[in-house]
């Protein structure tokens, strides 16, 4: 017979990474139980992405150092928190109940729920973005992480943002220096600009450029990765840089444009406390993701307690002043090139849905528009990583949300659901 509906007094935290986590060890030491799942095979989140069982480490002392100091206050709490990897959310509906798939299938009732899902790599489209051995910067860094391998051939980085030149700085260590980097920004044109970081970050880029100067990579600033195509079983890419074109004939490409929240699909629910931390509330780096999780999960726990929140965290704010300045310092006109893409390139990798599909639906299409006629934002990222450019595109002057958050996060199966056992009730069904 079915049960009573019940809540389950564990905590859910979704993200087994450098905030989720020490939102949990901070929860656990308030006296709650947590529960705290994460896709991957193993915790680290993207930061600490761990190696496969048996392979070394590549961490910086300073991150395994790091990375130690949270997992001895996670062990220390012992029975109150249990982690399950390879398990996904799929989301919470409006009673509080919470879908997970995979190893740790269930449907359960939190007592509160803490997203802690980390930051979202932003690509921007090119004419041949799409075929195999184009990826994103972020996948060529966690196959390094995982493998402590250089990706095999010849590899060329483009797009934007700091991460470029650590990852090639970290291909360079791994003695595959990249064929060049490709950096839409001009962020060496900016020195007084820098000044203002913390020294933690200067001291991070010197290291990066001396290892790259050294090894004679090319750093290509101000330029922009205009197209990429096959030939000769390469992949050619068409490099526009302030002196002319140039031709590069690559194995691999990684694409990096920025960092966003990863907060597609994620809503919040009237029924339970839901709280968002890290990157996944705003993309401010690990420093503030660790200082976010710690003052988040305290703040949880007074809030169970009927206690006032604790005073909040000055690291937040000295890392959004600091990302606010790098971004000033990597400045570029990118996204105004989206306009002029050819009409084959495709904006929807999930549909194959070209920039030609996005005209057909008029100027200024409705969100309803954009969604069923033209199918944008339906696959299985479910816009993820489309939207943010369909609406540049489809309204330049003001971009608007190409639909709502809703219930599930992602696309589920039907095995998904019929695996996840029924933890809602007294008894399982």
């Amino acid at each position: 017979m079915p049960g009573r509906a019940m809540t389950d007094a564990r905590i859910l935290v979704v993200g087994a990474g450098l905030a989720g986590l020490a939102a949990a060890a901070a929860l656990a030491r308030a006296g709650h139980r947590v529960l705290v799942v994460d896709q991957a095979l193993r915790p680290g989140g993207a930061v600490h992405r761990q190696p496969l069982p048996g392979g070394r480490s590549l961490a910086s002392s300073a991150q395994a150092r790091r990375w130690r100091a949270l997992m001895a206050e996670v062990d220390a709490q012992g029975a109150r928190i249990e982690i399950v990897c390879n398990t996904r959310f799929g989301g919470v509906d409006h009673t509080g109940t919470v879908l997970l798939t995979g190893e740790g299938a269930a449907l359960i009732n939190p007592r509160a729920l803490v997203l802690a899902v980390g930051a979202r790599e932003a690509v921007q489209p090119r004419p041949g973005w799409t075929l195999p051995g184009v990826t994103t910067a972020g996948a060529l860094q966690t196959q390094i992480k995982t493998t402590a391998e250089a990706p095999a051939g010849r590899v060329l980085l483009a797009g934007s943002g700091p991460l470029l030149l650590a990852l090639g700085a970290e291909l360079v260590r791994l003695g595959r220096p990249p064929l060049a980097i490709v950096e839409a920004g001009r962020p060496f044109s900016r020195p007084l600009r820098s000044l203002g970081l913390p020294l933690s970050y200067m001291a991070e880029a010197a290291r990066h450029l001396s290892r790259l100067l050294a090894a004679r990579v090319p750093l290509l600033t101000g330029a922009h990765l205009t197209r990429i195509s096959e030939a000769d079983g390469a992949l050619m890419a068409e490099v526009e840089t302030r002196s002319g074109a140039r031709r590069f004939a690559a194995d691999r490409i990684g694409l990096h444009d920025g960092i966003r929240t990863n907060d597609t699909g994620l809503t919040d629910c009237a029924a339970l406390p839901v709280l968002r931390l890290g990157d996944c509330r705003e993309a401010l780096g690990a420093n503030a993701a660790l200082a976010d999780g710690r003052a988040g999960g305290e703040a949880l726990a007074a809030r169970l307690a009927g206690q006032p929140a604790p005073t909040a965290s000055t690291t937040l704010a000295r890392e959004a002043s600091a990302q606010a300045r790098l971004a000033q310092i990597y400045a570029h006109d990118g996204a105004t090139r989206l306009a002029g893409l050819p009409d084959d390139t495709v904006i929807c990798r999930c549909e194959m849905r070209t920039l030609a599909d996005l005209r057909t639906l008029g100027p200024a299409p409705t969100t309803r528009q954009l969604r069923l006629d033209g199918r944008f934002g339906m696959g299985a990222c479910q816009g993820r990583f489309c939207a943010e450019w369909v609406a540049r595109i489809a309204s330049p002057i003001a971009p608007h949300a190409l639909g709502m958050p809703r219930w599930p996060a992602r696309p589920i199966s039907v095995a998904d659901l019929l695996a996840a056992p029924d933890l809602t009730l007294g008894e399982t069904k």
